[in-house]
Parts: C-alpha cells; structure tokens; sequence
C-alpha cells in the first residue's frame, strides 16, 4: 500500500468516465437526429429496438465500472493522505550504571534523506522529544501536503511529579533558534489563515537507561513514537 500510487486508478477512472459520457451524448445525438428526420418525413432507416437497448446498457455498464475505479483511487489516496507516517528520528538508548546518567543517541532525518547523529547524557526515567506541528486543513492532507513540524528539544523525564521539582534537570536545544520568528508568528496567527488548521507544541516520549531503539514519526495529528526492532547481525 506504501508503494502504491492512487493517482494511476484515479486518472483511468476520470478518463473512461468522461468516454462514457462521450458515448451517452453520441447516443443520444443520433437518436434525437433520428427522430427529427422521422418527423421532417425524410426516408431514414430505423434503429433497432434490442440493439440500441444493449448500447445503451453497454454505456451505462461502463461508467459504472470506472466510475468505481475512480472512487477506489479517491478512497486510496485519502486513506494514504490520513495515514502517512514520516519518520523524523531515530532514538536509541543504553543501559547505564545505577544512578548513572543515561547515554542517548539521536539520529535526525532531513528532508533530503540526511541523517545527522547527536549523543546525549539525560538524567530520569524517560527521555522526550519536544516539537512543533503545522497541522494543514484536511483537504490540503488529502491533496497530497503532509504535516510540518520541527524537532526544538530533548530532555530528560521523571515519572514523578516530586523528582522533577527536585532532582537534576537535563534539557537540550536541538534547534539554533528556538524562538524563530517563522513559528512565533505560525503560533500567534497561523489559526486565522484559511490554509492552516492548527499549530501547536507536541512531545512524546519513551523509557530510558534500556538497550532499546525507537523510531519518531510525525503523522497528521503530530508525533508518534514506535519501539524498533534492533537491526539483525
């Protein structure tokens, strides 16, 4: 289904039902001159009943036909629009000494399939990933635009409310610009455009001081975090 592109069903649906329609007009066209010949009492040979019944059925049967064609395109294309996943990071943790920072490994995915590779030493339970989302309306998803985003920061998390008050924080900026004036704006009145649906903070985050690997995605409705198989030796 990832591989599969809606746009080839979609174009054969439109195509043939347009053909279809064609063919109706034409039908039609040589009936109506049929009868306005019949009526000016000029000598015209007569269509046959059953075979223009058959014609007619034959047309009718082929607009349905890719008629349902072009709907199954639309259903796949919206299906492919509302669930397309990105992968964004991939994290990767260590199992560390008790009370020992945990060691971290986080490796960005550009847009141009570049990766860039950080290692960090985060204190807590958990490690989270923070970002901004620019959510587009969802005919734009459907249209083929895929949700924005921007990874800001990585730090370390507590399951407990207390341990965070008073325990060591460790946070890292993951951007040269945290207040960028783009996203400040986007946050301030990017709700008043008819052409974005939201933007908002997003965070996920995951167990730490594990030998784990985990994949961040960023979907329609923000970031999600999915345990990765480690790769096979």
């Amino acid at each position: 289904m990832a591989n599969f592109n809606p746009n080839w069903p979609i174009y054969a649906g439109a195509v043939g039902v347009l053909l279809g329609l064609l063919f109706i007009l034409i039908y039609f066209y040589r009936r109506i001159r049929w009868l306005i010949r019949k009526a000016s009492q000029k000598k015209t040979a007569s269509p046959k009943l059953w075979a223009s019944l058959r014609n007619l059925v034959l047309i009718f049967l082929w607009i349905a036909v890719f008629g349902m064609i072009l709907f199954m395109g639309f259903f796949f294309r919206a299906y492919q629009a509302f669930t397309y996943e990105e992968p964004v990071a991939r994290i990767v943790t260590q199992a560390g000494e008790p009370g020992a920072k945990n060691i971290l490994t986080l490796t960005q995915f550009g847009p141009d399939k570049s990766e860039t590779l950080k290692q960090f030493s985060i204190s807590g339970d958990q490690w989270m990933l923070e970002g901004d989302i620019l959510k587009w309306p969802n005919w734009l998803n459907f249209l083929g635009w895929h949700t924005r985003y921007r990874l800001t920061r990585l730090r370390g998390r507590y399951l407990e409310a207390k341990d965070e008050i008073s325990k060591e924080a460790t946070v890292f900026p993951l951007v040269e610009n945290e207040d960028h004036p783009l996203w400040r704006y986007l946050y301030r009145f990017g709700h008043r455009s008819p052409l974005v649906s939201t933007v908002y903070g997003n965070s996920v985050f995951q167990t730490s001081g594990e030998d784990n690997r985990f994949l961040v995605y960023v979907g329609t409705s923000g970031f999600i975090v999915r345990q990765e198989e480690p790769p096979r030796r």
